[in-house]
């Protein structure tokens, strides 16, 4: 009658082989989150930005949308320039922190100022980092949706600045 298993030392080596490779994995899983994040707050800002234009425009009101560049940094959609994204106000229609967005660095960015004619009036726009150096830069023209490419190495899914 023959036995049928595994040995202790088969089921150990088997073990060892998926340390080295889940060890091996690991980098690449959290190089895939950080890119995601990175994507995540780009893609907020572009919508945020397209979402003001509209909302000028059914205002009939300029609107402003500002940004707080310390390391916590902010933006914030608001009804009156200078409108600080830091603390809650009642100027402000939306605004979005770098606690929601973990490991995001806030690195160039430029306030814009949205015409109810449905242009801006002054072009606004940011630049986003990941720990890995992967940067992302979000553009509001005077005329048109915002758009998002890659100012250095290619980021999948974005063309290059």
């Amino acid at each position: 009658m023959s036995a049928r298993g595994l040995t202790l030392i088969e089921v150990m080596m088997a073990l060892a082989v998926l340390a080295l490779v889940a060890t091996l994995a690991l980098p690449s899983f959290a190089a895939m989150g950080e890119r995601a994040r990175l994507k995540s707050v780009a893609e907020t800002l572009a919508a945020d930005l397209a979402q003001a234009r509209l909302e000028a425009a059914r205002r009939g009101l300029p609107l402003h949308v500002e940004f707080d560049s310390r390391p916590d940094w902010c933006w914030g959609v608001a009804t009156r320039s200078g409108c600080s994204c830091g603390e809650p106000q009642p100027c402000q229609l939306k605004t979005e922190h770098a606690a929601d967005h973990a490991g995001i660095e806030l690195v160039d960015a430029r306030n814009a100022h949205l015409e109810p004619a449905g242009f801006a009036l002054q072009g606004g726009g940011a630049e986003f980092r990941a720990p890995h150096d992967e940067r992302l830069r979000v553009v509001l023209a005077a005329l048109g949706p915002a758009h998002i490419c890659a100012p250095r190495a290619p980021v999948t899914g974005y063309p290059a600045c």
